[in-house]
Parts: C-alpha cells; sequence; structure tokens
C-alpha cells in the first residue's frame, strides 16, 4: 500500500492536472488521496508545498521518462525522436500537458514555481541539445546546426501542438503538427 505522502502526491498530481494549480482544492486532493488535513499537514505546511513537492517528483519525472530513450540510443536519434513525437497513444491529448498546464497558469510571479518549472524545461532542453549535438557528431544532422535554438523549437513546437489539440478536442491537430514536425527534422539530415 502507498504511504501516505505517496498518495497526497498522486493526488495533487490528478487534481491540478485535471483543474490547474489555482482551482485546485485542497478537499478534493485529501478526499482523493483519502487522508484527512491533520495527516497532510505532517508532510506539507501548505497546498503550494505539496503542488511543489509533486512538480519535483512527478513532471519532472514524466519527462525524464518520456525523453530518456534518446539519451540511450545508439542508432540514428533523429529516426527515434520522430517515432516518439508521433506516437500519439504516448501523449494525453485530451488535457494536454501537465508541465505545458502549469507553465500557462499565471501562478502570481510565484518565485517557487518559476524556478522549478523553469528547472524542468531546463533539463528537457538539455536533453534535446545533447541528443541534437550526438546526431551532429554522428552524421544524423548537418553540422550547421544551430542544436540549442533547435532544441527550443521543438519544445515550442511540442508543447503547441498539445495545447492546441487539447483546445480544439481533435487529435488530428497534434498529428498534423508532428508530421509537420517531422518533416523538419528529416530536413536536418545531411544530403545524400
Amino acid at each position: 500500500m502507498s504511504s501516505v505522502r505517496d498518495r497526497l502526491i498522486d493526488a495533487t498530481f490528478e487534481e491540478v492536472f485535471a483543474t490547474g494549480y489555482s482551482a485546485a482544492s485542497l478537499a478534493n486532493i485529501l478526499k482523493r488521496a483519502d487522508v484527512k488535513k491533520g495527516a497532510m499537514y505532517h508532510y506539507f505546511p501548505s497546498k503550494k508545498d505539496m503542488v511543489l513537492a509533486m512538480i519535483d517528483e512527478k513532471l519532472e519525472k514524466r519527462i525524464e521518462k518520456k525523453w530518456m530513450p534518446l539519451v540511450e540510443e545508439q542508432g540514428d536519434l533523429i529516426e527515434l525522436l520522430i517515432k516518439i513525437i508521433k506516437d500519439t497513444k504516448s501523449w494525453d491529448l485530451t488535457n494536454g500537458c501537465p508541465l505545458g498546464n502549469l507553465l500557462q497558469e499565471p501562478l502570481g510571479g510565484d518565485i517557487d514555481f518559476a524556478e522549478i518549472l523553469n528547472s524542468i524545461v531546463k533539463k528537457w532542453k538539455t536533453i534535446f541539445t545533447q541528443t541534437l549535438n550526438r546526431a551532429v557528431q554522428r552524421n544524423q544532422i548537418n553540422q550547421d546546426i544551430d542544436v540549442e535554438k533547435c532544441a527550443t523549437f521543438l519544445i515550442a513546437s511540442i508543447e503547441g501542438a498539445l495545447l492546441m489539440t487539447k483546445k480544439s478536442k481533435d487529435d488530428k491537430d497534434f498529428e498534423d503538427c508532428m508530421d509537420q514536425l517531422s518533416i523538419y527534422l528529416n530536413m536536418l539530415k545531411p544530403k545524400s
């Protein structure tokens, strides 16, 4: 059985992903976790602290898990990247991206949220930058590619496609965007 703390983190993820941070109800989180408020305070002094812990423990791990195959890939990095982005079953096209959803939320300039969310985006960008650098070294993409700008563009494209699909409620929007992103990635390859 999960610990009280784990249940609180899981319930916080579910509630925040479903409603956003601002609308997330502490009562709903406690109900989802089947935990009393007093027990929550044993682990977290506030909803904010619980959400920050959830971001640190859940969202960062989701990013790492999603993109870790790129870090470990010994073959064609661009083909693997295309395979990952086009695997529509691995994306939540109804609710969007938990990280992207929080990045869009007005969190009142809260420095704690800004720091942790920016840290996760930075790690994601680092994974893409390192992957693209390895692709350059393996002659899988052109040598003149600005890998940092490309990494930023890829993240923005993926997040934008998820947001658009969440709003339109049409999975084809995501598929179309990933098709175009795949064309872009293939254009980075050296000419034969």
